[in-house]
């Protein structure tokens, strides 16, 4: 799925190549305005598309919770954060520099992406039983709510998206390191039944998973709280509040 991915971005920048003559993204800009409308459009779809997969945004999130749950921890903390940061920033440059002529179309549907994220992963969390599974479908939920500033395409979205990120990455981080010392205790996979009783066990280890867990959610004092509340702002300020 991953090999598909990457030939769907492939395929796009070929197509965006194709219409305008250019890989540099400022030539991009300059030579949509003479482009083919229609290979233009379709390569910058495809690219969307493809991007959404590094993303993990539903509807192309298929691919998450399966990796997330089969690979080793260490690597799917790594997945979670470094991954996601890389594809998130590259996708707001790239769109703002390359394919400001073509707002009206990206920024509508990363929005309408980020809505079908928000939804689809906070639902199919809800029914899991494997920590990383669940951690997996929180991170599509996640790429919803990353994906809100960058629609937006704004000074005030970009800044909230570097924001969230930051904060994003450590609690990530933090929660499979978590995940990984107890499977490693147990020698077998982390549920939600064997994690009963670790803020007895372990106390520092099941505080800082709570803290984790509460600042995914977006309470207080995980930082979050203003980074949801930042993309949230970014949005409402375009006008953008559903």
């Amino acid at each position: 799925v991953g090999s598909f991915g990457s030939a769907i971005l492939l395929f796009g920048s070929a197509f965006v190549y194709g219409a305008t003559g250019a890989i540099d993204f400022d030539e991009i800009a300059q030579g949509a305005s003479e482009a083919e409308p229609l290979f233009f459009a379709t390569g910058l779809a495809m690219i969307l598309v493809g991007l959404a997969f590094k993303v993990s945004a539903a509807p192309f999130h298929m691919w998450t919770p399966d990796v997330y749950q089969g690979a080793p921890t260490p690597i799917t903390g790594f997945m979670a954060a470094a991954t996601k940061v890389a594809a998130l920033v590259l996708t707001l440059r790239l769109l703002v520099t390359a394919f400001p002529s073509e707002e009206r179309l990206w920024t509508v549907a990363l929005a309408v992406i980020a809505c079908i994220s928000l939804a689809w992963g906070n639902l199919g969390a809800l029914v899991q039983t494997d920590v990383k599974r669940m951690l997996a479908y929180s991170s599509i939920s996640h790429a919803g709510f990353l994906l809100i500033p960058v629609a937006v395409g704004t000074d005030l979205g970009g800044r909230a998206l570097l924001y969230y990120l930051i904060a994003y990455s450590a609690m990530s981080v933090g929660s499979f390191a978590v995940v990984a010392i107890r499977e490693r205790e147990l020698l077998q996979p982390a549920t939600i039944g064997n994690l009963a009783g670790f803020g007895w066990e372990r106390p520092f280890l099941g505080v800082a998973m709570a803290v984790f867990m509460f600042g995914f959610i977006g309470l207080p004092p995980a930082g979050l709280f203003l980074g949801k509340f930042y993309a949230f702002a970014a949005a409402v300020e375009r006008g953008w509040a559903w």
